[in-house]
């Protein structure tokens, strides 16, 4: 603002110069015309002068009484008194007389326009040896002229050599500042905006990158700990079974393979898992798409994930009202995403899980419900759960196992079905998940 109140100053003192120049050159070519015109009255007087003499010469020869004396006197003084008058026609300067305010008003307007100037202004002229405004263009801001305005000498008249000022004063002068500035201030805004929004992106990208980290941390301290526990069993399991007692009993042998058989299926799964959301992330799996009937496929989850329920004291209970359930759909890809989604019910239910698998038909296809009664997720996690790597926290990381991949690969493969889950829940009250699908589909 600063910077443009200065450039402005410097226009108005560059068009009020020009002006004053303009305007002194008018007033001494109107002098000079009451000069030459002064001159040419002093001619004609000596003139008349000569006339007068050689007729008073005449009337002096003529003088035969006292009284044509008296007469001539009187014609003489007469004569003197007209010639005086004419002489002394010409006056002092005077600015108050010779400016002409219609040009001033001219002058003005031209060259603050070609200064860039367009606002509006008024002016006036102060007189100092008369001690008052000889000219004022409008009777509005008279206070504001004598005391905010810009001030020019204009012409050292009289004796005392007294100047006179033009004065300019412009009511809108901020508002047209601001309006010169429009640009500037746009641009300004703009940058401003640009730097906020790329300062929130960055914020957003750190605390991105930090919650990333946290969950590949929790990945791995829950990977190693899931990975860890199923080789240990099988290395104790391999230990007893290099043990000549053992060896020597069958029964107790068998035990320990299966153990070690069940571990490594255990492994695998995990392994599985890992390589299939690493497939997902990198868009190379293809379905293999077929018909499906989904309440054979429910069953089938059921039992082989059911003994699970069962050893917490738990139940599934069936609730089946859709009488269209065959869906098209890639058979090993789906019974993954309902063994999850059972599964997971039964893992966030820590006592006598109670998961209500139900099924019915909507207009564009077939809908699947699968609810617990377990810890229920709050509003905040629920926006994440589908996220990979995010775990809802339980307090400690290892209490329910898992990698926080099950939930983000049942959402890719839903929707590479062209059906969509979501979920609903509330703390403490459980969780339902909703998968609805199309009979094609995808």
């Amino acid at each position: 603002m600063t910077v443009e109140r200065t450039n402005f100053e410097g226009k108005v003192n560059g068009a009020a110069s020009k002006v004053i120049s303009q305007l002194e050159q008018a007033m001494a070519y109107q002098r000079l015309q009451e000069t030459i015109n002064s001159q040419a009255q002093i001619s004609t007087y000596i003139k008349t002068m000569d006339s007068i003499n050689n007729i008073l010469y005449n009337e002096m020869q003529n003088i035969e009484h006292p009284s044509d004396i008296e007469k001539l006197m009187r014609k003489s003084f007469m004569a003197n008194e007209m010639l005086y008058e004419m002489v002394n026609n010409g006056k002092p300067f005077d600015i108050e007389r010779l400016l002409d305010q219609q040009l001033l008003d001219s002058l003005l307007i031209t060259e603050l326009k070609n200064e860039g100037i367009s606002t509006q202004f008024v002016y006036g002229i102060y007189s100092t040896s008369k001690n008052k405004m000889i000219l004022e263009s409008s009777g509005q801001h008279n206070a504001k002229l004598k005391d905010d305005s810009f001030v020019f000498t204009l012409h050292s008249s009289g004796i005392n050599n007294t100047p006179d000022y033009l004065m300019i004063y412009f009511p809108y002068e901020i508002r047209f500042l601001l309006k010169q500035m429009a640009s500037i201030i746009l641009i300004s805004l703009i940058l401003i905006i640009i730097i906020m929004m790329i300062f929130i992106y960055v914020i957003r990208v750190i605390v991105w990158q930090r919650r990333l980290s946290e969950m590949k941390n929790d990945f791995i301290n829950n990977m190693t700990h899931e990975i860890k526990t199923p080789i240990s069993t099988i290395s104790l399991a391999c230990e007893a079974l290099s043990e000549d007692e053992i060896k020597k009993n069958e029964l107790l042998a068998e035990n320990y393979l299966n153990v070690i058989n069940e571990e490594n299926k255990r492994l695998g799964g995990i392994a599985e898992k890992i390589l299939q959301a690493a497939t997902i992330e990198s868009g190379e799996f293809k379905l293999k798409k077929e018909k499906i009937d989904i309440h054979q496929l429910i069953d089938h989850v059921i039992n082989t994930i059911g003994i699970h329920v069962e050893v917490k004291d738990g139940r599934i209970i069936k609730d089946y009202n859709a009488t269209k359930t065959v869906i098209f759909a890639d058979r090993m890809h789906f019974t993954s995403v309902v063994s999850n989604l059972i599964d997971n019910a039964n893992k966030y239910s820590p006592r006598k899980p109670e998961i209500v698998i139900s099924t019915k038909n909507i207009d564009e296809g077939i809908m699947l419900t699968i609810q617990d009664n377990g810890i229920g997720i709050s509003k905040e996690n629920q926006k994440k759960i589908f996220d990979k790597l995010y775990r809802v926290p339980t307090g400690n990381i290892h209490n329910v196992k898992g990698f926080g991949l099950g939930l983000s690969y049942v959402k890719a493969i839903i929707e590479r079905h062209g059906g969509k889950v979501t979920v609903e829940s509330e703390v403490k009250k459980g969780s339902k998940f909703i998968v609805s699908l199309p009979h094609t589909a995808g």
